[in-house]
């Protein structure tokens, strides 16, 4: 044997064998001068090599059965017990690295550590029992007790921890920091665990990322998620593509795919609901299933369960929905008190605010249609447009402060500042401030047959135009002081009653408390239309009366 051999424990030979400044016999001193291919103590140490050099072994059956291998270092019994050819190899501990044959470049520091490996390369393992089952298994590294303890041909791994990725197997280019990290993965690859008990369940799943305590923790078979934060996707299982930022965000989270939540408790809830967003914090608290669906600032969607299709972006917005679909909320407590409503858009602060199942709403302007609660197919733009409106349905308002004049009229239209609409299935076009209505061509008004009923000779006529007081008059707000022409509403509406003609529409009253009077000019036409016809007749009698006259005077004249 090429080795040095240590045949008596004394003091100085003992310290020679280990390195270790002692006093020794001259004899000892020359042979360990002389040899160059191992230092070895304990029975069976070192006990087959033959050329292999640079060898430590110090321990019971430590590198036993080395050959060839080189510049190994085992310290503890049966440390390296079954290297062959093995190089650069390095067990401190009882059974470090025991099964090695010809691995290379591997490091075991703990009883056990590396146990069961036999070729596999540039792996280190600190602790007891780390990396205890590799086999085959490269380049992976295992730091605390049971770190990668099962793992048998799975390369690249990092495990810092007590029993970090302690079921890991095959897996591969995982990461694991934390107590339990990455506990239960066994094929999983590609993984990232940073914190205790991160990914803990993980098993199959890949390309996962976890950073935080808990965090991933139930994960199985899910793949391509990104957990940051303490709990963050804790309840995950096979849900894929999911990205949490943020504690306890997504900490629910099943099955659930395509979602990503950014904030403390964002989508907290969510089981199997996919393809949503939230960012804030508690935005999309409740949800389960709910899908496709966005929500941006504290508290948006907070209480959305099954929604979908639902977007919110401001504080609150949408909080309070459950059950509604494809809602967009943005502004400041958007749709905030909306529950079950669907198909509305309210774009400013407190938009739609009160809305609770009101359907088909579309609100732009800070408070548009904030006191709606079960109106639908409204539309409001402008700040305070239909601000009244509440269970009225197919409104329109258009302009800042546009609104009807009570909260329950149906498909009445408001157009321009603080125009108000005061009875159903009619438009206002400006508020009393409005001198002239101008257009490029005259109104057109429908007129075909097929479109009326009851159609009779008008019985108005001249008599009835006769009785009219046609008036120039200033309006009141009207600042140039430009003259009008027209009629009186009162004295019309008299006139009418004078002849006894009822349920005239050319006359309205609107519902404020003053019931100011208005007054439908079109419908002066028929009546002077025959009032016109009526006294054509009138002529051409007349005129049959002068000709008749005329040749009685012309007979007269001729005697």
């Amino acid at each position: 044997m090429n080795a040095i051999k240590i045949k008596k424990l004394s003091l100085s030979t003992l310290a020679a064998a280990c390195g270790v400044l002692a006093i020794f016999t001259p004899d000892w001193r020359a042979e360990l001068q002389a040899a160059g291919y191992g230092t070895y103590l304990g029975i069976g140490a070192l006990s087959s090599n033959t050329t292999g050099t640079n060898n430590t072994a110090i321990g019971l059956n430590a590198l036993q059965k080395n050959t060839t291998g080189n510049s190994n270092t085992a310290n503890g019994a049966s440390a390296l017990k079954n290297n062959t050819t093995g190089y650069a190899n390095t067990a401190n501990g009882v059974s470090a690295l025991y099964s090695n044959t010809i691995g290379n470049s591997n490091t075991a520091n703990g009883v056990n550590a590396l146990y069961s490996n036999t070729t596999g390369n540039s792996n280190t393992a600190n602790g007891v029992n780390a990396l205890y089952s590799n086999t085959t298994g490269n380049q992976s590294t295992a730091n605390g007790n049971a770190a990668l303890q099962n793992n048998t041909t799975g390369s690249a791994n990092t495990a810092n921890g007590a029993s970090t990725l302690f079921f890991n197997t095959t897996g591969s280019a995982n990461t694991a920091n934390g107590l339990e990290a990455l506990y239960s993965n066994t094929t999983g690859s590609n993984n990232t665990a940073n914190g205790a008990s991160a990914l803990y369940s993980n098993t199959a799943g890949s390309s996962n990322t976890a950073n935080g305590d808990s965090a991933l923790s139930s994960n199985t078979t899910g793949s391509n998620n990104t957990a940051n934060g303490q709990s963050a996707l804790k309840n995950n299982t096979t849900g894929n593509r999911n990205t949490a930022n943020g504690v306890s965000s997504l900490q629910n989270n099943t099955t659930g795919l395509d979602s990503t939540a950014t904030g403390f408790n964002a989508l907290y809830s969510n089981t199997t609901g996919s393809n949503n967003t939230a960012t804030g914090f508690q935005a999309f608290y409740t949800n389960t299933t709910g899908y496709n669906s966005t929500a941006n600032g504290f508290q948006a969607l907070y209480s959305n369960t099954t929604g979908y299709q639902n977007a919110a972006d401001g504080f609150q917005a949408l909080t309070s929905n459950t059950t509604g679909f494809s809602n967009s909320a943005n502004g400041t407590k958007a749709l905030y008190s909306n529950t079950t409503g669907t198909n509305k858009t309210g774009t400013g602060t407190s938009a739609l605010y009160a809305n609770t199942t009101g359907s088909s709403n579309i609100a732009t302007g800070n408070t548009a249609l904030s006191a709606n609660t079960t109106g639908n197919y409204n539309t409001a733009d402008g700040v305070n447009a239909l601000l009244t409106n509440t269970t009225g349905s197919y409104n329109t308002a258009l302009g800042i402060s546009a609104d009807v004049s009570s909260g329950a009229l149906i498909n009445a239209t408001a157009i321009g500042y603080n125009a108000i609409v005061n009875a159903s299935n009619k438009v206002r076009i400006g508020n009393t401030a409005i001198t002239n209505i101008e257009g490029q061509v005259a109104l057109t008004t429908t007129s075909d047959k097929r479109l009326k009923n009851h159609i009779t000779d008008l019985p108005l006529g001249i008599d009835f135009i006769n009785k009219l007081r046609p008036v120039e008059y200033i309006r009141n707000n009207n600042a140039e002081q430009t003259k009008e022409w027209g009629v009186v509403a009162q004295e019309l509406n008299q006139t009418l009653s004078d002849i006894g003609y009822k349920n005239a529409g050319i006359i309205t009253l609107d519902s404020t408390p003053e019931k100011f009077m208005a007054v439908r000019y079109n419908d002066l036409l028929a009546p002077m239309i025959k009032a016109a016809q009526e006294q054509d007749k009138i002529n051409k009698e007349q005129g049959k009366i002068i000709v008749e006259l005329l040749k009685r005077i012309e007979a007269l004249e001729k005697k």
